[in-house]
């Protein structure tokens, strides 16, 4: 090995080929996570990673793995809500509205990624569906790069909208935009796009590492709905969201988990005592050991819930999250529902939705079924 320029080059090492990999991804911990086990893969094959990601950079530090902030403290919240402002259509704007979305969340990381790129010289680009800067990176280097799906049914189509709104920066680096870079596809069988032809991998739940309490380890006496709005949607939204059924599941013979990440349930007023309100805990862990899940439909938590096998209500806020509601609804696992259709009624026939489990039940089995991360590296790096 030797040095260069700081970074240490370790292309080959005792006779055996080191890729360097560089993962970039968007900013929201739900596009983070379903990267993670496809980053520890690749470690634990020998090939050094480096991730680039902004705001949350914490995550994947804490993940074990070096991580580049590339827009230290670029407020992204309030660029989200100025997008949301500007385009009051975009709760249901599909992809146009989302590509550009994420395109100026990406515009603040391009200059960065593509100076440390040049830098690290990596073998490999992968990116998050709608991470753009990473893209750029690629075509300015000349390297192969991939797209990562982190959600279901999602198509290459979604990386490429965002790269084509970042046309300027692609002219500023002299690069071409390339729409042909392979789709990694953790979505079942059932829920791929039509014609998708990426290649298959199998969705391993990552929600960060926990110490779990003993009420979740421990059998549970009667049915148990995880209710979430993720991390992003308590700070745009709010959690207004589950007034009214917070107060419909006091006549509902079930325990709700209100994992909050932290927010202020004080605005929900006096709860009823079979609603418990928890900070971080592992979603997968939750939801192994949960019966149905009410959540935003963001892309992690989505996965985890199929992963899960649990029937699923979806409260859809905003970006890719309506994409992502339809999607387990088209399948039969869960329904689209507003906040306001929350009551007794539909939480009880969430608990007893036959249908919905065994619709659940069948995504676990096709998510079984495809080849784990460490079965796709050798494609990746090959």
């Amino acid at each position: 090995m030797r040095e260069l320029d700081g970074w240490q080059d370790t292309e080959e090492t005792l006779g055996v080929v080191v890729v360097r990999v560089m993962i970039t991804t968007s900013p929201g911990i739900g596009h983070i996570f379903p990267l993670l086990p496809t980053a520890w893969a690749l470690r634990a094959a020998g090939h050094e990673v480096l991730f680039a990601t902004p705001a949350n950079a914490d995550r994947v530090a804490n993940a074990g793995l070096p991580v580049v902030d590339p827009a230290p403290g670029f407020d992204f919240r309030t660029l989200f809500m100025g997008f949301l402002a500007d385009h009051p259509d975009m709760q249901r704007g599909g992809l146009e509205l989302v590509s550009k979305l994420f395109a100026a969340v990406s515009a603040p990381s391009v200059d960065e990624v593509v100076r440390l790129a040049t830098d690290w010289r990596p073998d490999l680009m992968i990116r998050g569906p709608l991470e753009g800067a990473g893209g750029v990176a690629a075509s300015v280097l000349g390297v192969p790069s991939v797209v990562h799906g982190i959600g279901p049914g999602q198509v290459v189509g979604l990386s490429n909208g965002v790269a084509n709104a970042l046309a300027q920066a692609y002219e500023r680096y002299g690069a071409e935009i390339t729409t042909d870079a392979p789709f990694v596809d953790v979505s079942p069988p059932s829920l791929r796009a039509p014609g998708a032809t990426g290649i298959p991998m199998r969705y391993v739940p990552f929600n960060g590492g926990g110490v779990l309490d003993t009420w979740l380890t421990t059998p549970r006496t009667r049915p148990r709905v995880t209710v979430t709005l993720g991390t992003v949607v308590p700070g745009t939204a709010g959690i207004g969201l589950l007034e009214r059924m917070s107060g419909a599941a006091a006549h509902v013979d079930a325990e709700f988990v209100f994992a909050l990440g932290g927010a202020d349930a004080t605005g929900l007023g006096e709860l009823p005592a079979n609603v418990r309100v928890v900070g971080w805990v592992p979603l997968s862990a939750l939801l192994a050991v949960s019966d149905a899940a009410i959540h935003h439909g963001g892309a992690g938590t989505t996965m985890t819930a199929l992963a899960a096998g649990v029937p699923q209500l979806v409260l859809p806020q905003g970006a890719d999250q309506f994409m992502n509601a339809d999607a387990v609804a088209r399948v039969g696992s869960g329904e689209v529902v507003r906040a306001e259709d929350l009551d007794v009624s539909r939480l009880t026939d969430l608990l007893d939705d036959t249908v919905k489990r065994t619709a659940a039940a069948k995504l676990v089995d096709e998510l079984a079924g495809q080849p784990s991360p460490a079965e796709v590296v050798p494609q990746l790096i090959g």
